[in-house]
């Protein structure tokens, strides 16, 4: 059944008009690919799909549950489209919500900035208090600065405001006005509004200001010129590099009291509904100022938010990028971006289901493989992914609860009880110090490969890169779940070293030393071995390709 709304049943541009009141797409990065990807405007809607992303699981969803927009945050169409086929997934996704007649409206990164978008949400599951942008956006904006006379002036305010000039966050109308004195001469042929024509005259005027977004140029300055008495308006344009406080990406606020660094990245691994989640730093310092930056934002740490935050949550976390917040005295708590991003636009849909009132229906749905990652098979025997279930009921978004529900099934590690895991870990470099690389291999017990790293570390010397190479593959371990572990490295030093057996005498060498034994330490059981080059052949390829691919 359609339910009316200003007399018509509710359009894809109803939902467009909501959801840009949310979240204006406007406040979008400029390489982002947000607002309407697939149908028309026109189209009518009788329900509305919330979900992370555009996959199949979905597009069955909104079938089922006959919802004709598929409102989701990742973009369906991000890179170009040469051509609109099967050959791509994008490109064939969009065939088929096209064939299905289901109109696909992406919010990104303006649902990112926005006041009550994905950052506050994630700040507000989180308990942070006083939370704030961490980077305020941009106002993007332009100053009408205008000479009226004072009779018209009220005139030209309101057609200026009614091309929307004048907003300055939740404040409309907002416009600034000083009198002042304006002087002409007009030639032959001009018909002055006041005054003659073939004389100097001098009136009086108000310099009128006002803000508006870039974007309505062409719309202010049109509605000014045509309010205008003058047959030449004079009007100026400025543009307003101010910064929006209110709105941005991430967030920065403050723990009601402090807590260990371990038990924070607990709860927000609770809070994820996740059994656990890695961090970076030591567990036992106290930490209350947290930046969160939902999904990827690993890049703030370059922007020196070590200077204001004691950790950072956010995902992706690159093995470099966890060792420069070290050495900037940074934290990380590395929450998966799908994880984390689907829970917030999930309890975001119940603000957009409150906005979008009556007109439509609102379901929500959780994309049932939110993190690329997948465990092994032999390693986690049993375990099934979550259905492909909504989530909400017919009529709303479901209301945020004071915990989440817990997955329908949840995380394992990777190991099973009895099975231990190998670790072949190997660093290298040409010139001792020189040019360096390090490579990891996580195998099964069986023998099977679970994960390889290769990475270029830069200048450093040989015993440098063996440490590296370990905490880097004792990090990867650690990440996938696994509880036992045999470790095998071809240094005898560094096996001795973190053995106890031989004393750590090299200056640089201590902090790597320390940080081994701290990770070995959150393993249920290991042992490190020692094991001739021969047979670590293969981390040592890595470590060559690491060194080659940076062009050493």
């Amino acid at each position: 059944m359609y339910r009316l709304r200003y007399n018509r049943s509710m359009q894809v541009r109803d939902v467009m008009g909501v959801v840009d009141g949310l979240a204006p797409f406007d406040l979008a990065e400029p390489w982002d690919h947000v607002g309407l990807q697939v149908g028309s405007p026109n189209d009518e809607v009788r329900g509305v799909l919330v979900a992370l992303e555009v996959d199949d699981a979905a597009l069955d969803e909104a079938a089922r549950q006959e919802c004709d927009v598929l409102l989701v945050h990742h973009p369906l169409i991000f890179d170009p489209l040469e051509r609109l086929s099967d050959d791509s997934e994008a490109g064939r996704l969009a065939l088929r919500a096209a064939r299905d007649g289901v109109a696909v409206i992406a919010a990104h990164t303006n649902l990112d900035k926005a006041r009550g978008g994905i950052a506050d949400v994630v700040a507000e599951m989180l308990g942070l208090e006083a939370a704030a942008p961490l980077a305020p956006a941009a106002a993007d904006a332009l100053k009408l600065v205008g000479f009226v006379p004072i009779d018209d002036a009220d005139l030209v305010r309101k057609a200026v405001f009614a091309a929307g000039a004048g907003v300055i966050g939740e404040y409309e109308h907002c416009s600034w006005a000083v009198e002042g004195q304006g002087t002409f001469f007009g030639r032959k042929g001009t018909d002055p509004t006041l005054g003659r024509a073939g004389r100097d005259e001098a009136v009086s005027e108000l310099r009128l200001e006002v803000v508006f977004p870039r974007r309505l140029k062409r719309r202010v300055t049109g509605a000014y010129v045509a309010a205008h008495p003058y047959e030449e308006p004079a009007y100026d344009l400025y543009p307003v590099e101010n910064e929006v406080a209110t709105l941005g990406l991430g967030r920065l606020g403050v723990l009601p009291a402090a807590q260990p660094l371990a038990a924070f990245a607990a709860d927000v691994a609770a809070v994820l509904s996740l059994p656990s989640l890695r961090y970076a730093g030591d567990g036992a310092r106290p930490v209350r100022r947290v930046a969160v930056l939902p999904g990827s934002g690993a890049e703030a740490i370059a922007r020196g938010v070590a200077q204001v935050a004691d950790v950072l949550v956010t995902g992706d976390v690159k093995y470099h990028e966890a060792r420069a917040a070290q050495t900037q005295g940074l934290a990380l708590v590395d929450a998966p971006h799908g994880v984390t991003e689907q829970e917030a636009v999930l309890r975001w849909a119940q603000t957009f289901a409150d906005t979008l009132g009556a007109g439509a229906r609102v379901e929500t749905f959780r994309n049932p493989a939110v993190t690329v990652w997948q465990m092994r098979e032999d390693a986690s025997a049993g375990a099934a992914p979550p259905p492909a279930a909504p989530t909400g009921a017919s009529g709303s978004a479901p209301a945020p609860a004071s915990a989440p529900a817990p997955l329908a099934v949840p995380a394992r590690p990777v190991n099973r009880d009895d099975a231990r895991h190998h670790l072949y870990t190997d660093g290298g470099s040409r010139g001792n110090p020189g040019p360096a690389g390090i490579g990891a291999r996580l195998l099964t017990s069986s023998g099977d490969i679970v994960e390889e790293l290769a990475d270029f570390i830069g200048t450093a010397t040989n015993n440098v890169a063996e440490y590296q190479a370990l905490l880097a593959g004792l990090e990867l371990a650690l990440d996938r779940g696994v509880e036992r572990l045999d470790v095998f490295v071809d240094s005898e030093l560094v096996v001795r070293q973190v053995n106890g057996q031989y004393k750590v005498k090299d200056a640089g060498l201590k902090p790597l030393h320390a940080q081994a034994c701290l990770l070995l330490s959150r393993f249920h059981e290991v042992d490190v071995k020692h094991v001739r080059r021969e047979q670590n052949a293969e981390a040592d390829r890595l470590v060559n390709e690491a060194i080659d691919a940076a062009g050493h």
